[in-house]
């Protein structure tokens, strides 16, 4: 059993932490300006503390000594518009509670081992197409600023042996509260859909997944630093939106463009236009495993649990055995300029990274080919790569709204099993559905003329 402390535990994620530590059973003591009010479930020791104004580390360490960590959740919500004194509210709720508990930590008899202070994905402001994991450069804007002074106040407390880990946590999805509860009133009247273009990542995790991060980074000593609290499944706004429709049984075709959305939010507007291409690096380094990884599945499991519904998109899968050995085989398919070789002739396929190209995670690879004589730029992202087991690679930019396909080896006796799975989906959905039986077509040709060519280019 640990004794962990919650700020913040109140909020949408602190009430879902709660009941994960209970259940687990963990004794939580709960900070809130008003424990009266809040009505804390049985077994939580609920306490008055105002990170805010209480400045004094001496009289606030009492709280704090003897647990084993703290999670900081307390901070002022970015959405709505962006006054003056709005954006002071932000900054100051993070920076100033941070540097106060940190304080009271430092001054603790005995000190908790670890912090988990939550951050954002704001910290990378908006990057387009970069793919960022944790070592990525913080960005410029009002909220990465922000972000940066939070994590510095949190890094403090690794000063005095405190393991500190930022959280730097995307679109939290769960049923009761946070941005989700925000997005359904549009979508549930038709009203819904893409945000400007529609092009921007937009990073997510489902609740149960953010708590079960947090409970990872708590128990693990291996974890420190930042932490990108994210599904793998990357997703742009345009599929977010398709998705959030098709779990509501509801069109997702009403286009909210960049500049009403400026003329009513204001400079809150640029924070649902900022793109953010985030992996979860070190998650997955350290094998944490994410129970809702697809979004199209997350948002059926919040918004239409036991359903039985599948997802709004497409699967195809293949198999065939290569008598050749594991390493040679997996050394062919990492080699993005053995694309063109298992390309139809037809689709005029053209590399346009020039090679070499360094299969990794984060990696970029663009080419262009023609699609039933329509010339198509595709840009893709390896977003997992493991050595001589598998890879992932995304659509980033082309014909797709998803595109995902997973590689995996397998050794067979004398041979390779390899196996293909892609998982994709058509923009304009339910309007492109009379498109899918030529897609599902082109995409089955384009592998059965892979395989012929992988027998006869890896034959021993």
């Amino acid at each position: 059993m640990k004794r962990i402390g919650i700020t913040g535990a109140s909020g949408f994620v602190g009430t879902a932490l709660i009941a994960a530590l209970l259940k687990r059973g963990d004794a939580v003591r709960a900070f809130t300006r008003d424990p009266a009010a809040k009505g804390f479930p049985d077994g939580v020791e609920a306490r008055r503390l105002d990170l805010m104004s209480d400045a004094d580390p001496s009289l606030a360490a009492e709280h704090f000594a003897g647990l084993d960590a703290v999670v900081h959740l307390a901070g002022e919500t970015v959405a709505g518009r962006w006054t003056a004194a709005k954006k002071k509210l932000i900054g100051d709720s993070r920076r100033i509670s941070t540097r106060n508990l940190v304080a009271a930590l430092r001054a603790c008899s005995q000190r908790p081992r670890t912090l988990v202070s939550a951050s954002a994905s704001g910290y990378y402001g908006s990057r387009g197409d970069e793919p960022l994991d944790e070592s990525a450069a913080p960005g410029d804007d009002f909220l990465a600023r922000v972000c940066v002074d939070w994590e510095d106040q949190a890094n403090a407390a690794s000063s005095f042996g405190t393991r500190v880990i930022c959280l730097r946590q995307g679109l939290v999805l769960g049923r009761d509260g946070g941005a989700l509860a925000a997005m359904l009133g549009p979508f549930r009247s038709c009203a819904g859909g893409p945000l400007g273009s529609g092009a921007q990542w937009w990073p997510w995790i489902h609740l149960e997944d953010d708590i079960a991060l947090i409970l990872f980074a708590i128990d693990r000593d291996d974890v420190a630093g930042p932490l990108n609290a994210v599904s793998p499944d990357i997703a742009n706004n345009a599929r977010f939106s398709q998705a959030l429709g098709h779990a509501l049984r509801r069109p997702s075709l009403a286009f909210a463009p960049a500049l009403a959305l400026r003329v009513v939010l204001g400079e809150f507007s640029e924070t649902l236009l900022a793109s953010q291409l985030l992996l979860p690096a070190k998650a997955e380094d350290l094998g944490f495993v994410w129970r809702h990884e697809s979004l199209d599945d997350a948002l059926l499991d919040l918004l239409d649990p036991g359903s039985g519904r599948a997802a709004g998109t497409t699967r195809f899968e293949s198999t065939e055995r290569v008598a050749a050995r594991k390493d040679a085989v997996f050394a062919f398919f990492s080699r993005p300029e053995n694309l063109e070789a298992l390309t139809p002739p037809r689709l005029g396929f053209h590399l346009l990274t020039p090679p070499p190209i360094e299969m990794r995670r984060g990696a970029i690879v663009e080419y262009d080919l023609r699609v039933h004589g329509v010339p198509v730029r595709w840009k893709t992202l390896i977003a997992r790569y493991t050595p001589g087991v598998g890879f992932v690679d995304y659509q980033l930019r082309g014909p797709y709204l998803l595109w995902r396909h997973r590689h995996d080896f397998e050794e067979d006796g004398d041979g390779v099993i390899v196996r293909d799975t892609v998982e994709y989906a058509l923009p304009l959905a339910p309007l492109s559905a009379v498109a899918l039986p030529l897609v599902r077509g082109d995409v089955r040709q384009i592998f059965e003329y892979r395989r012929t060519r992988v027998a006869l280019l890896l034959a021993r």
